[in-house]
């Protein structure tokens, strides 16, 4: 029997599985129906001692292209607390409250993270990664509140200082999230040099989406007249986001990761875990497919795990850092495409790359016409949609 709980720096989680801050958890009846599809943990949406200003949430989603989210609703710490008080008092679920104090003033977080404390929450998160806040105002140049989000996040000292702060002025476990703008290695170090007892990885990269090019670039978002830099989410980030917890785990090998980023089924589950991982974090794929692709993620996991033999996450933590080098490390192995031309429908594909003269399309069927000239790129294998390509190794 596979066990699926997990010690996240001191809570003790039912599953991995926690709900991302988020409209998802931005009020009570989102919660619960967090915990009745399967999640172990919710981060309620982010909170403030004064809320800087005000914003709507809004999402701009290109089909095969991005999901941007340029901002969200915030909410002041009076009605963080009842959330907070009233997911305690009716569900099971532990109860991460997502907080920003004001900037450099340290004793404004100190007095937010202890509000929220008392208040009820497990665990507080501390925001130094919104990409909406402070980051885009410094870089555009105008007026803005004091270093917030992502601009606080890049700063290794500044972030440790902070941590340093909630962690003396609460008795729960404090969690820092990574901004992707930043160095996370430097900067989780001395968030735990601090007093942390987490960090989660990732947030959303700064990014722009496509635009209306047939109305003078405007923006695609039908119920605004403009727009600015917005969050990029989704499964376009998860390279990103195993990027990121890879590196946290090689420079703090024991450290609890939350670690999250357009995960979107069990498989991306096992790889984040892989990673380094200790729990994961789901929010965009319950934007883009609801609760119902979410609510078959632990079924997948185990099974998986069943199969491959593991009994608890701790069996495959961790398992993908030893084969990660640098290029001049890395171990080639020359091997050449062979094709199941059962399987092959005769579409092309993998005679389409542009870089490639190696495979031509003969009577609709692919031929290896310049074995000598292929030097195992395996973006044929890749691209194929019929799995119908092995690469084999070259045998003398």
């Amino acid at each position: 029997m596979v066990d699926i709980a997990v010690d996240f720096a001191g809570l003790r989680l039912k599953n991995p599985f926690i709900i991302a801050s988020s409209e998802l958890t931005n009020t009570l009846d989102k919660v619960k129906t967090a915990e009745e599809r399967g999640a172990s943990a919710v981060s309620t949406k982010l909170a403030f001692l004064h809320v800087p200003f005000p914003a709507r949430p809004y999402h701009i989603v290109e089909r095969h292209g991005g999901f941007y989210s340029p901002s969200g609703e915030r909410l002041d710490v009076e009605r963080a607390q009842r959330l907070i008080q009233e997911s305690k008092e009716q569900t099971e679920l532990a109860v991460i409250a997502n907080m920003m104090g004001p900037g450099e003033d340290l004793e404004g977080w100190a007095t937010l993270g202890r509000m929220l404390e008392e208040a009820g929450a497990d665990m507080l998160e501390l925001n130094m990664s919104c990409p909406n806040v402070g980051l885009m105002a410094k870089q555009l140049g105008v007026e803005a509140p004091p270093e917030l989000g992502a601009f606080l996040g890049q700063n290794p000292q500044l972030a440790g200082e902070v941590a340093r702060a909630v962690s003396a002025a609460v008795s729960i476990p404090v969690m820092a999230k990574m901004t992707p703008e930043a160095n996370t290695r430097l900067v989780a170090a001395a968030c735990a040099a601090g007093g942390a007892a987490a960090v989660a990885a990732i947030n959303c990269p700064q990014s722009l989406p496509g635009l209306d090019i047939y109305n003078g670039g405007r923006p695609l978002y039908p119920t605004v007249r403009n727009q600015s830099f917005a969050g990029l989410c989704g499964p376009w980030i998860r390279p990103l986001a195993y990027r990121h917890v890879a590196q946290i785990r090689q420079a703090l090998p024991d450290f609890p990761i939350a670690g999250g980023g357009g995960l979107m089924n069990w498989r991306h589950v096992v790889e984040m875990i892989m990673y380094g991982a200790t729990s994961v974090t789901f929010c965009s794929l319950l934007y883009l497919k609801g609760y119902t692709s979410f609510s078959k993620i632990e079924g997948g996991l185990r099974k998986f795990m069943e199969e491959a033999g593991y009994e608890s996450l701790a069996d495959f933590r961790g398992l993908a850092l030893p084969y990660i080098v640098t290029p001049d490390q890395v171990d080639y192995v020359t091997k050449l495409p062979a094709f199941d031309l059962e399987k092959c429908n005769g579409c092309g594909m993998c005679a389409a790359p542009g870089h490639c003269e190696c495979i031509e399309m003969i009577d609709a069927v692919p031929v290896l016409v310049k074995p000598e000239e292929c030097y195992s790129c395996a973006v044929c294998y890749f691209l194929c949609p019929r799995d119908a390509i092995a690469m084999e190794e070259v045998t003398a």
